[in-house]
């Protein structure tokens, strides 16, 4: 394909359901721009003396690199902070602090700095057929946009940074023909935290849809492995904990759109943005995702959809950084919208379009 030769799926369209769709689109923006100061916002940390999820995760890993048990440590750590130990998940799986303390944290963060910096030159390789120039350029200024808040030394210790490199250069990897990179990066989200597993079981799925039965098969093995694997975590976590450990609260406070939409702003340029600008550039990113009929944009469109669905409806106020797993693609998808609107605004008008 010829650079700027990328379309929208929306040039067939029919007059009524283009109408329809720009009015939803409208409305969607109206929605998450009203009120946004009295919407639930993320919970942050207001002064030293309040615990601190990244510390408890640095203590661990000196605890670790102390040569100590990785669930003794953790165990004695969620007490001293007071955080929960039941159920089994609220303990991390081992492999992010093992591999922390094995390396050293000046390491790791060079690791995580090479990461971002893979993941932006495999989106350029994915991108480059498709978009002219400046549309490439601009979509690398966007992904860096989603990127920042990931340079700073101590975001690596939040799991979810990770998991978002990860997932991210997963779908950018991605190939029908040639699944088995793609595969590896979801195995090692997968291996840093469960919360990667929505986007691992959709990415099967979507192979089980397209009748490729290899590539099935290997999403399948991997979540094989990985239910292996948190069998026992859970067990490990059992022979630490003590009856009076405290549970957790849960995850499902239902803060809504406006929650999800402002902890992705956080985390990204968008912090430097009026909440409204915020908010209505990311609704306008998942609608340029949405607009480009193929398997690594139905991939994002998952991606981000998915876990700003699992901020809404799932995540407490405190537990907002799980918008660190969308936040690299959330605004990559706006580089699609004017190719999008044109297209929708010719079909709602009933004009004729050329295909290619």
């Amino acid at each position: 394909m010829e650079a700027g030769a990328l379309h929208s799926r929306y040039q067939r369209w029919g007059r009524a359901p283009a109408l329809a769709l720009l009015a939803a689109l409208v409305a969607a923006i109206i929605l998450v721009s009203w009120t946004p100061a009295s919407a639930p916002a993320p919970k942050l940390r207001t002064s030293p003396q309040q615990p601190s999820d990244l510390q408890l995760y640095r203590d661990i890993i000196t605890g670790v690199e102390a040569g100590g048990d990785y669930y003794e440590v953790a165990a004695a750590e969620h007490r001293l902070g007071h955080y929960p130990l039941q159920p089994f998940f609220t303990v991390r799986l081992p492999t992010h602090a093992t591999v922390y303390a094995l390396a050293g944290e000046r390491v790791m963060i060079g690791m995580l700095w090479l990461l971002c910096a893979g993941l932006m030159f495999a989106w350029w390789v994915r991108l480059r057929p498709l978009l002219p120039l400046p549309g490439l350029a601009a979509a690398m200024f966007l992904l860096a946009g989603g990127l920042g808040g990931m340079l700073q030394p101590m975001t690596g210790l939040f799991h979810e940074s990770w998991v978002a490199l990860l997932l991210a250069l997963m779908i950018a990897l991605w190939r029908p023909e040639r699944p088995w990179p793609a595969m590896v990066a979801g195995g090692l989200a997968l291996l840093v935290r469960e919360l990667a597993l929505p986007m691992i079981l959709a990415m099967g799925g979507l192979a089980l849809l397209a009748r490729r039965w290899r590539e099935a098969a290997g999403w399948a093995l991997i979540v094989t492995l990985f239910s292996m694997y948190m069998t026992l975590h859970a067990q490990w976590v059992a022979e630490v904990v003590r009856p009076d450990d405290l549970t957790s609260p849960g995850w499902s406070e239902t803060l809504g759109v406006q929650f999800a939409l402002k902890s992705l702003a956080k985390v990204t340029f968008g912090i430097r943005m009026p909440d409204v600008l915020a908010m209505s550039a990311l609704v306008l990113s998942l609608f340029g995702w949405a607009s480009i009929k193929s398997g690594w944009a139905l991939r994002a469109t998952l991606l981000v959809l998915g876990y700003a669905a699992l901020l809404a409806l799932l995540a407490r106020a405190d537990t907002f950084y799980w918008a660190l797993i969308p936040a690299p693609l959330a605004f990559v998808g706006l580089i699609f919208v004017p190719r999008a609107l044109a297209d929708l605004v010719k079909a709602a008008r009933g004009m004729p379009q050329a295909f290619s």
